[in-house]
């Protein structure tokens, strides 16, 4: 039996909240998409700093539940089916603007994904080990205080933002290294 939901509040950058919500969403799907070797495919945007990659996430829509926009999201993003999907965590930011981010596990075949929504501006996917993502976490929070515009705040205050979910993906494999083939 996988580990139980981990639910947790984190601190995020009120700038960074007003730009991630300003078209309406209230929340995010975190896409942990976990190939065969169990490395878990991550991606850098046209814009990071150094085309550093992180877990995909992709915007919930009004009145969209969070299992429906895993799915659109993995398929806008990747283009893979996920074999199974299963939400272990549920992020709460404390921010003036409401905000959350709910942690989904799925495991993908070993196809390679191909961007279908190229407004998303992805430059590249990666794979990363489970225990490399609390790396990936500390790489994401040493990020430059300068700002920019297409994440509305510094790259500082969003590498804290997304390192939350590096840490709750890294975490839960330590507890379960073999997860999702054992269930």
């Amino acid at each position: 039996m996988p580990p139980a939901l981990r639910t947790l509040h984190a601190p995020m950058d009120d700038a960074c909240a007003r730009h991630i919500t300003r078209d309406g969403r209230s929340g995010e799907v975190c896409m942990v998409l976990r190939r065969p070797d169990g490395r878990i495919w991550c991606a850098a945007k046209t814009f990071y700093p150094g085309h550093i990659s992180r877990l995909l996430t992709g915007g919930i829509h009004p009145n969209e539940d969070p299992a429906s926009a895993l799915l659109r999201e993995v398929a806008e993003e990747t283009s893979l089916v996920p074999i199974s999907a299963h939400r272990i965590g549920h992020i709460h930011y404390d921010t003036e603007v409401p905000f959350e981010t709910h942690v989904f596990v799925c495991r993908v075949t070993a196809d390679v994904p191909v961007v279908v929504d190229l407004t998303e501006r992805i430059h590249h996917f990666d794979a990363l080990l489970p225990h490399e993502l609390h790396q990936r976490a500390e790489q994401l929070c040493t990020l430059p205080a300068d700002y920019h515009a297409d994440i509305g705040t510094h790259w500082q205050a969003w590498g804290a933002f997304r390192a939350v979910s590096h840490r709750v993906v890294a975490d839960w494999f330590i507890a379960l290294p073999n997860y999702p083939d054992e269930v």
